[in-house]
Protein backbone atom coordinates (compact mmCIF):
# COMPACT_ATOMS: atom_id res chain seq x y z
CA UNK A 1 0.00 0.00 0.00
CA UNK A 2 1.45 3.30 -0.98
CA UNK A 3 -0.34 6.71 0.72
CA UNK A 4 1.27 10.25 -0.90
CA UNK A 5 2.92 12.77 1.18
CA UNK A 6 0.15 14.75 0.83
CA UNK A 7 -2.51 12.43 2.23
CA UNK A 8 -0.77 11.04 4.96
CA UNK A 9 -0.14 14.62 6.21
CA UNK A 10 -3.83 15.22 6.01
CA UNK A 11 -4.46 12.64 7.72
CA UNK A 12 -2.49 13.26 10.29
CA UNK A 13 -3.80 17.18 10.81
CA UNK A 14 -7.50 15.45 10.32
CA UNK A 15 -6.48 13.14 13.70
CA UNK A 16 -4.32 16.06 15.65
CA UNK A 17 -7.94 17.99 14.70
CA UNK A 18 -9.78 15.51 16.25
CA UNK A 19 -7.70 15.10 19.29
CA UNK A 20 -7.45 18.26 20.15
CA UNK A 21 -10.96 19.32 20.22
CA UNK A 22 -11.45 16.12 22.59
CA UNK A 23 -9.31 18.01 24.55
CA UNK A 24 -10.83 21.42 24.53
CA UNK A 25 -14.03 19.87 25.83
CA UNK A 26 -15.19 21.41 28.61
CA UNK A 27 -15.05 18.35 31.35
CA UNK A 28 -12.62 16.51 29.21
CA UNK A 29 -10.39 13.96 31.78
CA UNK A 30 -7.63 13.08 29.63
CA UNK A 31 -4.19 14.95 30.05
CA UNK A 32 -2.39 16.38 27.37
CA UNK A 33 -0.18 13.52 27.99
CA UNK A 34 -2.46 10.86 27.99
CA UNK A 35 -4.14 12.91 24.82
CA UNK A 36 -0.58 12.59 23.02
CA UNK A 37 -0.54 9.16 23.72
CA UNK A 38 -3.47 8.32 22.20
CA UNK A 39 -3.02 10.50 19.23
CA UNK A 40 0.37 8.17 18.41
CA UNK A 41 -1.98 5.13 19.44
CA UNK A 42 -4.63 6.22 16.78
CA UNK A 43 -2.08 6.91 14.52
CA UNK A 44 -1.09 3.58 13.91
CA UNK A 45 -4.27 2.09 14.23
CA UNK A 46 -5.59 4.60 11.55
CA UNK A 47 -2.19 2.74 9.58
CA UNK A 48 -3.61 -0.63 10.62
CA UNK A 49 -7.03 0.15 9.42
CA UNK A 50 -5.83 1.42 5.62
CA UNK A 51 -4.13 -2.24 5.37
CA UNK A 52 -7.18 -4.01 5.89
CA UNK A 53 -9.20 -1.97 3.60
CA UNK A 54 -6.77 -2.25 0.68
CA UNK A 55 -6.91 -6.48 1.76
CA UNK A 56 -10.04 -7.15 2.69
CA UNK A 57 -12.00 -4.49 1.44
CA UNK A 58 -15.14 -2.32 3.49
CA UNK A 59 -16.40 -5.36 4.36
CA UNK A 60 -12.88 -5.75 6.62
CA UNK A 61 -12.77 -2.23 7.56
CA UNK A 62 -16.61 -2.20 8.83
CA UNK A 63 -15.35 -4.99 11.24
CA UNK A 64 -11.84 -3.47 12.39
CA UNK A 65 -14.23 -0.24 13.15
CA UNK A 66 -16.46 -2.11 15.30
CA UNK A 67 -13.95 -4.16 17.52
CA UNK A 68 -12.08 -0.76 18.04
CA UNK A 69 -15.25 0.76 18.96
CA UNK A 70 -16.13 -1.74 21.81
CA UNK A 71 -13.08 -1.64 23.33
CA UNK A 72 -13.36 1.58 23.77
CA UNK A 73 -16.27 1.19 25.05
CA UNK A 74 -15.54 -1.38 27.22
CA UNK A 75 -11.89 -0.21 28.59
CA UNK A 76 -11.93 3.72 28.65
CA UNK A 77 -15.55 4.64 28.90
CA UNK A 78 -16.68 1.23 31.19
CA UNK A 79 -13.45 0.70 33.39
CA UNK A 80 -11.64 3.74 32.48
CA UNK A 81 -8.33 1.88 31.64
CA UNK A 82 -6.55 3.84 29.57
CA UNK A 83 -3.35 2.29 29.64
CA UNK A 84 -4.94 -1.62 29.26
CA UNK A 85 -6.91 0.22 25.96
CA UNK A 86 -3.65 1.34 24.41
CA UNK A 87 -1.70 -1.76 24.87
CA UNK A 88 -4.84 -3.76 23.54
CA UNK A 89 -5.54 -1.50 20.72
CA UNK A 90 -2.28 -1.68 19.52
CA UNK A 91 -2.58 -5.81 20.00
CA UNK A 92 -5.94 -5.70 18.13
CA UNK A 93 -4.75 -3.55 14.83
CA UNK A 94 -1.41 -5.94 14.81
CA UNK A 95 -3.56 -9.03 14.78
CA UNK A 96 -6.84 -8.30 13.30
CA UNK A 97 -5.43 -9.56 9.67
CA UNK A 98 -4.72 -13.02 11.03
CA UNK A 99 -7.86 -15.06 11.88
CA UNK A 100 -6.53 -17.43 14.27
CA UNK A 101 -4.70 -14.31 16.24
CA UNK A 102 -7.50 -12.70 16.01
CA UNK A 103 -9.59 -15.06 17.64
CA UNK A 104 -6.86 -15.89 20.39
CA UNK A 105 -6.68 -12.01 21.13
CA UNK A 106 -10.86 -12.18 21.61
CA UNK A 107 -10.22 -14.83 23.82
CA UNK A 108 -7.72 -13.03 25.67
CA UNK A 109 -10.01 -9.60 26.50
CA UNK A 110 -12.65 -11.81 27.24
CA UNK A 111 -10.71 -13.35 29.92
CA UNK A 112 -8.24 -11.11 31.06
CA UNK A 113 -10.80 -8.03 31.00
CA UNK A 114 -14.68 -9.50 31.34
CA UNK A 115 -14.07 -12.46 33.31
CA UNK A 116 -11.09 -11.11 35.69
CA UNK A 117 -11.57 -13.31 38.90
CA UNK A 118 -11.32 -16.24 36.74
CA UNK A 119 -8.69 -14.73 33.94
CA UNK A 120 -6.56 -18.41 33.86
CA UNK A 121 -9.15 -20.63 34.34
CA UNK A 122 -11.04 -19.35 31.61
CA UNK A 123 -8.47 -18.23 29.23
CA UNK A 124 -6.60 -21.79 28.94
CA UNK A 125 -9.81 -24.02 28.22
CA UNK A 126 -11.05 -21.70 26.18
CA UNK A 127 -7.90 -21.25 23.71
CA UNK A 128 -7.60 -25.10 23.66
CA UNK A 129 -10.98 -24.96 22.75
CA UNK A 130 -10.35 -22.68 19.88
CA UNK A 131 -7.44 -24.47 18.58
CA UNK A 132 -9.29 -28.16 18.54
CA UNK A 133 -12.01 -25.71 16.45
CA UNK A 134 -9.50 -24.18 14.59
CA UNK A 135 -8.41 -27.49 13.26
CA UNK A 136 -11.67 -28.69 11.89
CA UNK A 137 -12.72 -25.60 10.10
CA UNK A 138 -13.24 -27.27 6.78
CA UNK A 139 -15.83 -29.00 8.34
CA UNK A 140 -19.53 -28.40 8.06
CA UNK A 141 -20.83 -24.94 10.24
CA UNK A 142 -23.48 -26.99 12.25
CA UNK A 143 -20.65 -29.45 13.48
CA UNK A 144 -18.54 -26.82 14.47
CA UNK A 145 -21.14 -25.24 16.16
CA UNK A 146 -21.94 -28.15 18.23
CA UNK A 147 -18.48 -29.30 18.58
CA UNK A 148 -18.17 -25.60 20.02
CA UNK A 149 -20.91 -25.82 21.93
CA UNK A 150 -20.50 -29.33 23.54
CA UNK A 151 -16.68 -28.25 24.94
CA UNK A 152 -17.54 -25.32 26.19
CA UNK A 153 -20.18 -26.41 28.28
CA UNK A 154 -17.68 -29.39 29.00
CA UNK A 155 -15.19 -26.84 30.18
CA UNK A 156 -18.15 -24.97 32.52
CA UNK A 157 -18.68 -28.50 34.36
CA UNK A 158 -15.03 -28.62 35.04
CA UNK A 159 -14.08 -24.84 35.97
CA UNK A 160 -14.59 -25.70 39.59
CA UNK A 161 -11.75 -28.06 39.11
CA UNK A 162 -9.75 -25.24 36.97
CA UNK A 163 -10.12 -22.85 39.67
CA UNK A 164 -9.30 -24.93 42.62
CA UNK A 165 -6.44 -25.94 41.02
CA UNK A 166 -5.12 -22.47 40.82
CA UNK A 167 -5.52 -21.52 44.16
CA UNK A 168 -2.75 -22.83 46.51
CA UNK A 169 1.11 -22.06 45.78
CA UNK A 170 3.41 -24.79 45.17
CA UNK A 171 5.18 -24.05 48.58
CA UNK A 172 1.52 -24.26 50.39
CA UNK A 173 1.06 -27.35 48.52
CA UNK A 174 4.29 -29.13 49.55
CA UNK A 175 3.89 -28.16 53.55
CA UNK A 176 0.23 -29.80 53.03
CA UNK A 177 1.91 -32.61 51.39
CA UNK A 178 4.70 -33.23 54.01
CA UNK A 179 1.74 -33.74 56.65
CA UNK A 180 1.49 -37.38 57.81
CA UNK A 181 -2.16 -37.43 58.13
CA UNK A 182 -2.23 -36.35 54.38
CA UNK A 183 0.95 -39.09 53.41
CA UNK A 184 -1.37 -41.36 54.94
CA UNK A 185 -4.45 -40.74 53.61
CA UNK A 186 -2.95 -40.41 50.00
CA UNK A 187 -1.20 -44.06 49.96
CA UNK A 188 -4.42 -45.48 51.42
CA UNK A 189 -6.65 -44.13 48.26
CA UNK A 190 -4.18 -45.33 45.78
CA UNK A 191 -3.57 -49.10 47.35
CA UNK A 192 -7.43 -49.60 47.99
CA UNK A 193 -8.06 -48.34 44.85
CA UNK A 194 -5.29 -50.31 42.99
CA UNK A 195 -6.57 -53.35 45.02
CA UNK A 196 -10.47 -53.01 44.34
CA UNK A 197 -9.64 -52.52 40.91
CA UNK A 198 -7.66 -55.73 40.26
CA UNK A 199 -9.97 -57.33 42.09
CA UNK A 200 -12.88 -56.29 39.99
CA UNK A 201 -10.24 -57.29 36.76
CA UNK A 202 -9.94 -60.93 38.30
CA UNK A 203 -13.73 -61.71 38.34
CA UNK A 204 -15.08 -59.38 36.03
CA UNK A 205 -13.05 -59.55 32.32
CA UNK A 206 -14.13 -63.17 32.43
CA UNK A 207 -17.76 -62.48 33.01
CA UNK A 208 -17.31 -59.16 30.91
CA UNK A 209 -15.87 -62.57 27.83
CA UNK A 210 -18.92 -64.89 28.82
CA UNK A 211 -21.29 -61.90 28.39
CA UNK A 212 -20.30 -61.08 25.05
CA UNK A 213 -19.83 -64.55 23.58
CA UNK A 214 -23.45 -66.31 25.13
CA UNK A 215 -26.09 -66.53 24.88
CA UNK A 216 -29.35 -67.51 27.68
CA UNK A 217 -32.49 -66.51 29.62
CA UNK A 218 -32.01 -63.63 31.87
CA UNK A 219 -28.44 -62.41 29.87
CA UNK A 220 -30.41 -58.64 29.37
CA UNK A 221 -31.68 -58.32 33.06
CA UNK A 222 -27.82 -59.80 34.46
CA UNK A 223 -26.14 -56.72 32.01
CA UNK A 224 -28.73 -54.75 33.14
CA UNK A 225 -28.04 -55.39 36.89
CA UNK A 226 -24.57 -54.73 36.57
CA UNK A 227 -25.33 -51.14 36.02
CA UNK A 228 -27.30 -50.92 39.61
CA UNK A 229 -24.40 -49.50 41.62
CA UNK A 230 -24.08 -46.57 39.35
CA UNK A 231 -28.37 -46.36 40.03
CA UNK A 232 -28.00 -46.85 43.77
CA UNK A 233 -26.90 -43.40 45.64
CA UNK A 234 -23.35 -44.16 47.74
CA UNK A 235 -24.82 -43.86 51.12
CA UNK A 236 -27.35 -46.24 50.25
CA UNK A 237 -24.63 -48.66 48.96
CA UNK A 238 -22.74 -47.21 52.74
CA UNK A 239 -25.82 -48.22 54.79
CA UNK A 240 -26.25 -51.64 52.67
CA UNK A 241 -22.49 -53.05 53.40
CA UNK A 242 -23.14 -51.64 56.84
CA UNK A 243 -25.82 -54.17 57.10
CA UNK A 244 -24.43 -56.70 55.77
CA UNK A 245 -21.47 -56.98 57.46
CA UNK A 246 -21.24 -54.52 60.17
CA UNK A 247 -20.02 -55.40 63.40
CA UNK A 248 -24.01 -55.49 64.51
CA UNK A 249 -24.98 -57.87 62.04
CA UNK A 250 -25.05 -61.65 61.93
CA UNK A 251 -22.36 -62.01 59.10
CA UNK A 252 -20.56 -59.40 60.46
CA UNK A 253 -20.42 -60.88 64.15
CA UNK A 254 -19.59 -64.57 63.04
CA UNK A 255 -16.48 -63.55 61.25
CA UNK A 256 -15.43 -61.74 64.23
CA UNK A 257 -16.20 -64.75 66.31
CA UNK A 258 -15.25 -66.94 64.20
CA UNK A 259 -11.86 -65.78 62.73
CA UNK A 260 -11.22 -62.14 64.46
CA UNK A 261 -12.08 -60.59 61.09
CA UNK A 262 -13.72 -57.36 61.36
CA UNK A 263 -14.80 -56.05 58.01
CA UNK A 264 -16.64 -52.65 58.94
CA UNK A 265 -13.61 -49.90 59.39
CA UNK A 266 -10.67 -51.55 58.51
CA UNK A 267 -8.56 -51.66 54.86
CA UNK A 268 -10.72 -54.65 53.68
CA UNK A 269 -13.80 -52.99 54.13
CA UNK A 270 -12.76 -49.23 51.91
CA UNK A 271 -11.89 -52.17 49.18
CA UNK A 272 -15.20 -53.74 49.03
CA UNK A 273 -16.97 -50.25 48.99
CA UNK A 274 -14.80 -49.19 46.11
CA UNK A 275 -15.42 -52.31 44.76
CA UNK A 276 -19.53 -51.77 44.75
CA UNK A 277 -18.99 -48.57 43.27
CA UNK A 278 -16.28 -49.35 40.37
CA UNK A 279 -17.08 -52.43 38.99
CA UNK A 280 -19.79 -51.26 36.53
CA UNK A 281 -17.06 -49.47 34.72
CA UNK A 282 -14.76 -52.01 33.96
CA UNK A 283 -17.18 -54.74 33.58
CA UNK A 284 -19.06 -52.90 31.13
CA UNK A 285 -16.36 -51.31 29.15
CA UNK A 286 -14.72 -54.64 28.75
CA UNK A 287 -18.12 -56.12 27.55
CA UNK A 288 -18.24 -53.66 24.90
CA UNK A 289 -14.35 -54.34 23.94
CA UNK A 290 -14.49 -58.22 23.55
CA UNK A 291 -18.09 -57.38 21.68
CA UNK A 292 -15.81 -55.61 19.10
CA UNK A 293 -13.41 -58.81 18.37
CA UNK A 294 -14.71 -60.87 15.66
CA UNK A 295 -15.54 -64.50 16.59
CA UNK A 296 -14.19 -65.70 13.17
CA UNK A 297 -11.10 -65.26 14.43
CA UNK A 298 -11.47 -67.44 17.36
CA UNK A 299 -12.61 -70.21 15.39
CA UNK A 300 -9.71 -69.62 13.48
CA UNK A 301 -7.61 -70.45 16.44
CA UNK A 302 -9.91 -73.30 17.45
CA UNK A 303 -9.60 -74.85 13.71
CA UNK A 304 -5.55 -74.90 14.04
CA UNK A 305 -5.93 -76.49 17.41
CA UNK A 306 -5.94 -73.95 19.98
CA UNK A 307 -8.13 -74.75 23.37
CA UNK A 308 -10.66 -71.78 24.37
CA UNK A 309 -8.40 -70.69 26.97
CA UNK A 310 -5.15 -70.35 24.84
CA UNK A 311 -7.58 -68.16 22.16
CA UNK A 312 -8.84 -65.92 25.03
CA UNK A 313 -5.49 -64.67 26.15
CA UNK A 314 -3.93 -65.04 22.53
CA UNK A 315 -6.14 -64.00 20.39
CA UNK A 316 -9.32 -62.05 22.43
CA UNK A 317 -7.60 -60.44 25.14
CA UNK A 318 -4.88 -59.19 23.41
CA UNK A 319 -7.42 -57.42 20.80
CA UNK A 320 -10.18 -56.29 23.63
CA UNK A 321 -7.04 -54.78 25.36
CA UNK A 322 -7.75 -51.16 25.13
CA UNK A 323 -11.04 -51.37 26.00
CA UNK A 324 -10.42 -53.45 29.09
CA UNK A 325 -7.66 -51.07 29.64
CA UNK A 326 -9.76 -48.00 29.66
CA UNK A 327 -12.57 -49.87 31.70
CA UNK A 328 -9.82 -50.59 34.15
CA UNK A 329 -8.90 -46.55 34.08
CA UNK A 330 -12.39 -45.63 34.79
CA UNK A 331 -12.40 -48.13 37.76
CA UNK A 332 -9.80 -46.87 39.06
CA UNK A 333 -10.96 -43.54 39.02
CA UNK A 334 -14.20 -43.99 40.06
CA UNK A 335 -12.67 -46.10 43.27
CA UNK A 336 -10.33 -43.61 44.80
CA UNK A 337 -13.00 -40.90 44.25
CA UNK A 338 -15.28 -42.77 46.25
CA UNK A 339 -16.99 -41.08 49.17
CA UNK A 340 -20.15 -41.68 50.71
CA UNK A 341 -20.03 -45.53 51.00
CA UNK A 342 -16.51 -45.39 52.34
CA UNK A 343 -17.73 -42.64 54.90
CA UNK A 344 -20.75 -44.97 55.98
CA UNK A 345 -19.13 -48.41 56.20
CA UNK A 346 -14.95 -47.69 56.82
CA UNK A 347 -14.82 -43.97 57.84
CA UNK A 348 -11.24 -45.27 59.73
CA UNK A 349 -8.80 -45.40 58.47
CA UNK A 350 -9.18 -41.99 56.59
CA UNK A 351 -8.86 -42.41 52.70
CA UNK A 352 -8.45 -38.86 50.74
CA UNK A 353 -12.04 -37.85 50.47
CA UNK A 354 -12.79 -38.84 53.36
CA UNK A 355 -10.13 -36.81 54.97
CA UNK A 356 -10.88 -33.26 53.02
CA UNK A 357 -14.43 -33.79 54.63
CA UNK A 358 -13.13 -34.61 58.05
CA UNK A 359 -11.35 -31.64 57.49
CA UNK A 360 -13.64 -29.14 55.97
CA UNK A 361 -16.07 -30.01 59.17
CA UNK A 362 -13.55 -29.10 61.63
CA UNK A 363 -12.07 -26.06 59.88
CA UNK A 364 -14.05 -24.93 56.93
CA UNK A 365 -12.97 -24.35 53.14
CA UNK A 366 -10.04 -22.50 54.09
CA UNK A 367 -8.00 -25.25 55.39
CA UNK A 368 -9.43 -28.19 53.70
CA UNK A 369 -9.12 -26.76 50.10
CA UNK A 370 -4.59 -27.41 49.83
CA UNK A 371 -5.75 -31.19 50.80
CA UNK A 372 -8.39 -30.71 47.82
CA UNK A 373 -5.91 -28.94 45.39
CA UNK A 374 -3.53 -31.89 46.59
CA UNK A 375 -5.78 -34.81 45.86
CA UNK A 376 -7.09 -33.52 42.47
CA UNK A 377 -3.29 -32.97 41.35
CA UNK A 378 -2.41 -36.86 42.20
CA UNK A 379 -5.24 -38.62 40.62
CA UNK A 380 -4.50 -36.39 37.12
CA UNK A 381 -1.01 -37.46 37.38
CA UNK A 382 -1.75 -40.88 38.01
CA UNK A 383 -4.58 -40.68 35.33
CA UNK A 384 -2.35 -39.33 33.00
CA UNK A 385 0.01 -42.25 33.39
CA UNK A 386 -2.42 -44.69 33.47
CA UNK A 387 -3.79 -42.98 29.70
CA UNK A 388 0.33 -43.39 28.61
CA UNK A 389 -0.06 -47.05 29.91
CA UNK A 390 -2.82 -47.89 27.93
CA UNK A 391 -1.45 -47.06 24.64
CA UNK A 392 1.47 -49.70 25.55
CA UNK A 393 -0.77 -52.61 27.11
CA UNK A 394 -2.10 -53.94 23.96
CA UNK A 395 1.57 -54.04 22.14
CA UNK A 396 2.51 -55.50 25.71
CA UNK A 397 0.25 -58.10 25.54
CA UNK A 398 0.22 -58.87 21.81
CA UNK A 399 4.12 -59.82 22.18
CA UNK A 400 3.60 -61.90 25.25
CA UNK A 401 0.88 -64.04 23.44
CA UNK A 402 2.91 -64.23 20.16
CA UNK A 403 6.27 -65.74 22.99
CA UNK A 404 3.32 -67.67 25.17
CA UNK A 405 3.47 -71.55 23.97
CA UNK A 406 0.39 -73.58 22.94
Amino acid sequence: MKLSLTKAALVVLCLGAVHLGLAAMPGATLSPAWSFVLFATNLYVVYAALLVKVERRPAGLAMFAVGYLVLFLLLMVLLDKKPLFILLIILYASVFRSPFLLGCFAIFVLSFVVLQPYALETFVPLVLIYLVVWRVRDASRFARLCLTLGLVMFAAVLLPLFHLGIQDSLQTLGHTLARPDVQEAVWLSVASSTVATLFVALWGIPLAYALSRLEFPGKRLVESLIDVPILVPQSVAGIALLVLLGPASPLGAALNDAFGVQIAGRFVGIVLAQVFVASPFLIKTALTAFAAVPETLEMASRTLGASPAVTFWRITLPLASRGVAVGGILAWSRAISEFGAVVLFASAPLTAPVLVHTEFLRAGAAESRPIATLLLIICLWIFIVLQLGQTLLPTALQGAARGRPR
